[in-house]
């Protein structure tokens, strides 16, 4: 087995080195396991779920086996009031990730890998990682992956990757769910090579009496519900630029760049 060149130790980005079937840090001598079928950067945290019914949820071996079939249109529409165009979705992000088109990218908060397998499948990028918490999410990648993807267990918050490795980073109705959005936002951008690209979908408020609803739908499921100009001072606070977005009722596609140019 090697390691993907784009890969450092999360907890002192050091070099990994190759041990058995897992990498072991050169820097600080951790240990990380690979033998599931993807690369564990978090072995000493069990099935943590965080806090909040909605992060719960996502370590769930039932909703992992649903999610892409069942779980994941029905919040799709009832959020947009209309029925998926996972097509249409897909076609977004690849556009949004036009300037990434021949590096690595990362799927972060893969789930159980579909949009992960598809961004492989498209030929277009040199190397495709599909990042989760989740082990149940894993397990499910992993059965369906057939060699597609580069998994690994790591957290947003600390991404096992060199900084600039990455073309591009997407993250799919994901973001409401993170504990620590700024915090991963600068995560990202520490990754993300200059010029390279930002895609994510997630929650953002609407008006009148949707917007209490949303609210209250927040509260019970203790997920993020943003506001537009928030996602976007986000991002622009740590170097992603050139803001855009596109809506479905309360379903907002958003996408940036790391600012300064692509190396040639």
């Amino acid at each position: 087995m090697s390691l993907p060149s784009e890969l450092c130790c999360p907890a002192c980005r050091g070099p990994l080195a190759v041990e058995g079937v897992g990498a072991a840090c050169r820097g600080c001598d951790r240990r990380y396991p690979g033998d599931r079928g993807y690369l564990d950067f978090l072995p000493d945290l069990g099935a943590a779920a965080g806090e909040g019914l909605g992060p719960r949820l996502m370590h769930s071996r039932v909703l992992a086996r649903v999610y892409e079939r069942l779980w994941r249109p029905f919040f799709v529409t009832v959020a947009s009031s209309g029925l998926p165009d996972y097509r249409a979705e897909f076609e977004a992000v690849l556009a949004a990730l036009a300037s990434a088109e021949g590096g690595a990218v990362v799927d972060l908060s893969c789930g159980p890998g579909f949009t992960g397998r598809k961004l492989a499948e498209s030929g277009r990028f040199s190397r495709v990682f599909g990042l989760d918490w989740s082990l149940a999410m894993l397990a499910r990648a992993a059965a369906d992956n057939r060699g597609l993807m580069r998994l690994v267990r790591g957290d947003v918050g600390h991404l096992p990757f060199k900084t600039g490795s990455l073309a591009g980073v997407h993250a799919g109705a994901a973001f409401h769910v993170w504990p620590d959005p700024p915090s991963a936002v600068a995560e990202v951008a520490r990754v993300v090579r200059p010029g390279g690209a930002f895609v994510a979908s997630t929650f953002a408020h609407t008006s009148g009496l949707r917007r209490h609803l949303e609210a209250a739908v927040a509260t019970v499921g203790q997920f993020h519900v943003f506001e537009v100009d928030q996602l976007r001072g986000m991002l622009s606070a740590h170097g992603l630029v050139d803001f855009d977005c596109e809506r479905r009722g309360s379903l907002v596609l958003f996408w940036a760049r790391r600012a300064g140019a692509a190396a040639a």
